[in-house]
């Protein structure tokens, strides 16, 4: 997607703003990016351990295929309650019951294309994206946008949640992108104390917890059992652009991520692979895969 063909929500071309701020010299790479997602949160759904018999549906089917150490059933297990928190997810209904009016489904839509647009252009961490949205929501399921200076302080939100979210999933991030630069790209005299402001106000809402996994995280931890491989590939990077492409759809917001990321893994599967002779094994695979059997993903609203 090219970032120069969006366009800010003040109407400035993006690639006037973006022009000065990106350090070109500065190739840092993202290493394991599943492990990223998962690793080192600001603060654990739970500070005491969590056993394999805690799980979603009260229990849930690894790959037998698999030979999974106890740490990686661990993290499953853990993905899966810290997906339930309720702390950790925005309200389904906050366009109406929080914002009442001042913010519709098209216009969140056109927030998410342009931090979208954001990541790309600063080339910002995988994961990046998903992050940003959830704390967008959740700070905008508690906190109703202002009256006057609407759109100015929703992209300000916007790109102070890209900011956040790109320091957490890379450290890095930070020679790449801070706060003068967000400043610049919000325009309208924005100022780095604003930026850095909002950004408090963000982690106040969020209750200092920035770590719930996202559809991004469940994705990697899907496809890590899938096997290695072009096909594996190819898998891989559809099931990402699918769930990126929810994003967008204000209604997916009743679906925990890993309904949302298993869908995604199981359309990127049949579409690569539409003539599967057997489907009760096809079947049985994605519930070894993702622990879902497919028809549990279309009567799946969250829980949390």
């Amino acid at each position: 997607m090219d970032p120069c063909s969006f366009e800010l929500i003040s109407g400035t071309p993006l690639s006037a703003v973006f022009s000065g701020y990106v350090d070109q010299s500065t190739t840092t790479e993202f290493d394991d990016a599943y492990l990223r997602a998962i690793g080192a949160p600001v603060r654990f759904a739970s500070s005491s351990p969590i056993h394999h018999a805690a799980a979603l549906h009260d229990s849930i089917e690894l790959p037998a295929t698999c030979e999974l150490s106890d740490y990686d059933a661990d993290i499953d297990v853990n993905l899966r309650k810290m997906e339930k928190d309720a702390k950790q997810w925005p309200s389904p209904e906050y366009l109406k019951t929080v914002q009442e009016g001042r913010m519709s489904k098209s216009r969140r839509a056109d927030l998410v294309s342009w931090m979208d647009d954001f990541t790309r252009y600063f080339d910002l961490a995988p994961g990046t994206l998903h992050r940003a949205v959830s704390y967008v929501d959740r700070v905008l399921s508690q906190r109703t946008l202002p009256e006057t200076d609407t759109e100015h302080q929703l992209q300000l939100l916007g790109a102070t949640a890209v900011y956040t979210a790109a320091k957490y999933e890379e450290q890095c991030s930070t020679h790449k992108l801070n706060a003068t630069a967000v400043a610049g790209i919000c325009g309208l005299d924005t100022t780095s104390k604003e930026v850095i402001d909002m950004e408090l106000g963000m982690v106040e809402a969020l209750d200092y917890d920035l770590s719930g996994p996202t559809a991004y995280t469940f994705v990697e931890h899907f496809t890590r059992y899938i096997g290695r491989g072009e096909q594996h590939s190819e898998v891989r990077r559809l099931a990402h652009h699918l769930a990126n492409r929810s994003l967008y759809d204000y209604s997916l917001l009743q679906l925990l991520p890993s309904v949302v990321a298993a869908s995604a893994v199981f359309l990127a599967r049949l579409i690569l692979n539409p003539n599967a002779i057997d489907v009760q094994q096809w079947n049985e695979d994605f519930e070894e895969l993702t622990g879902y059997w497919p028809t549990d993903m279309a009567s799946s609203p969250c829980t949390c």
